[in-house]
């Protein structure tokens, strides 16, 4: 398992929008996928842990980068 970021911004509903069927698509594949951190006014994060395969296919809109990450 490995673990990875998704960043959203707000304003552009092409990355909210690929973040959510994203994630809606791969939650059962996931370990732990949870919303946190950004605003949530102008910005919105995800810290998700799963397969690397899995990971590998976040879109590259929303492919962020934190201190959670181990990819």
């Amino acid at each position: 398992m490995i673990r990875q970021t998704m960043a959203a911004s707000v304003d552009k509903t092409s990355e909210v929008e690929a973040a959510e069927v994203w994630l809606n698509a791969n939650r059962d594949a996931l370990t732990y996928a949870e919303e946190e951190g950004g605003c949530g006014c102008c910005v919105r994060v995800w810290k998700l842990e799963g397969p690397a395969e899995v990971l590998a296919t976040i879109p590259y809109e929303v492919l962020a980068s934190s201190d959670w990450d181990t990819a």
